[in-house]
């Protein structure tokens, strides 16, 4: 007898209904005021939007799900549950499903996935693998953080994708702590903007990836998710309290960006990035409601030479080849953003005139006591110190801000909840003619 058809014994196989095993154990859902749940299937290929329904009968919604991809590269995987979790191997079509009570390592192996349990090898040749709590409390770890939802492994290329499948506003639990910061009663509103932009920001962007299993990344390049471990009281409770609100302009939902500090003005999304304008994202006057930020001021200061490498490093590394542009005799800023932010700068050298601007000449300058750190933003003015003889010797930035500066301030709205202000009146404000709404 194979390992494999002695763990479908002794741990028990179940029937090849792909997904069953998700959606009894987290997409379950019967309310105190016996509200009827109708479930319907989750299809993780063909593009569809994972969904429930959920409500009174007659009057049904649907609750999203998201996929967010949280590890990629690597040739194996080892997953564990705080509680018994059900692995779920796919193989040609065909599910063959396993309990487990310890860690669960998937592997690349020759073009497929095999899955090991307690040091033995139980299968090799899946296509994918599913790992799913068996109980509603459970939760899975990777790399020791925890996660609410389950586990989706897939080969891609010779390494191995981790896709956490996760209920939209359990995955905003492990969103919002992160980007919001530190805050406690007095933002309390500003916590409740932060879910309702951070909802609309991933509803808006599900099924971003067409050709990916996925529709969210774990980092900056979309939101940074943490899980389990970040999660906060109030947050939760201010995910909970606007539930289903999200931000639209006309009947469409917003791409909801937000940022850090603005250092006294927003900015045009068609101004700081080669991006379409909207209307929503237009430059706003935050006046003095994110003055508080450590980021509302600040001053980098750089010598001529290490000024001059940094450009030669961003300029070989983007022209693919090695470029030198001799020694920097001036710098002056050609056009501001309606914002305030720098649109076009001119580096003048020995070689010629190099043009710099847009939120890219936060990764060309990056920080002058560390060039591993971006500027922090692109809200600054130059001033050029020159030698008796005229050669520069010290370039100096004189800015504000932190973060690209488009959409909702986050200090800002921290600011606008000190003062009182509701988190609808904190979202149209930053995000212009716009209606903060209940999809669900």
């Amino acid at each position: 007898m194979s390992a494999e058809e002695s763990y479908n014994r002794d741990e028990g196989q179940r029937v090849n209904f792909r997904s069953s095993i998700f959606l009894n154990h987290f997409v379950r859902h019967v309310s105190r005021w016996g509200t009827i749940v109708l479930l319907i299937i989750i299809v993780w290929g063909c593009g569809a939007v994972p969904t429930i329904k959920e409500g009174s009968e007659g009057n049904y919604v649907r609750l999203p799900f998201v996929r967010v991809l949280l590890a990629g590269g690597s040739s194996d995987m080892t997953i564990a549950g705080n509680k018994s979790v059900s692995v779920e191997c796919v193989r040609a079509g065909k599910n063959l499903v396993y309990y487990a009570s310890q860690p669960v390592t998937v592997r690349f192996d020759k073009g497929s996935l095999s899955v090991t349990m307690r040091g033995s090898r139980i299968g090799d040749r899946f296509d994918e693998v599913l790992i799913t709590p068996r109980s509603k409390d459970g939760l899975l770890s990777y790399n020791n953080v925890s996660y609410r939802g389950m586990f989706k492994i897939i080969p891609d290329g010779r390494t191995l994708d981790l896709i956490n499948i996760v209920h939209l506003d359990d995955y905003l639990k492990g969103v919002v702590p992160p980007e919001i910061g530190w805050v406690g009663e007095p933002e309390f509103e500003a916590i409740k903007a932060q879910a309702v932009a951070a909802r609309t920001y991933s509803m808006s962007h599900l099924l971003q990836y067409p050709d990916k299993p996925y529709d969210m990344k774990s980092d900056v390049s979309d939101q940074l998710y943490h899980g389990v471990d970040v999660e906060k009281p109030l947050v939760s409770k201010a995910i909970d309290e606007t539930r289903g609100f999200v931000i639209k302009y006309g009947d469409e939902m917003i791409n909801a960006y937000y940022h850090s500090t603005c250092g006294g003005y927003t900015d045009d999304i068609d101004e700081v990035w080669d991006k379409k304008a909207a209307p929503y994202l237009r430059a706003v006057n935050d006046s003095e409601f994110c003055a508080w930020s450590k980021y509302y001021n600040w001053k980098e200061t750089y010598t001529a030479g290490q000024l001059k490498m940094r450009i030669e490093e961003y300029m070989s590394s983007e022209r693919g080849r090695v470029i030198k542009i001799g020694d920097i005799t001036d710098i002056y800023i050609k056009s501001y953003t309606p914002g305030g932010r720098i649109f076009e700068l001119t580096v003048q050298t020995e070689q010629g005139n190099y043009d710099l601007g847009r939120d890219k000449i936060r990764w060309v300058f990056k920080r002058s006591s560390n060039p591993e750190m971006i500027l922090q933003s692109a809200r600054f003015k130059v001033n050029v110190n020159k030698n008796a003889n005229g050669k520069v010797e010290t370039i100096e930035l004189v800015g504000g801000g932190y973060g690209h500066g488009v959409g909702m301030c986050q200090c800002g709205a921290i600011g606008m909840s000190r003062s009182g202000r509701q988190f609808k009146n904190i979202l149209t404000f930053y995000y212009s003619n716009t209606n903060v709404v209940k999809l669900y």
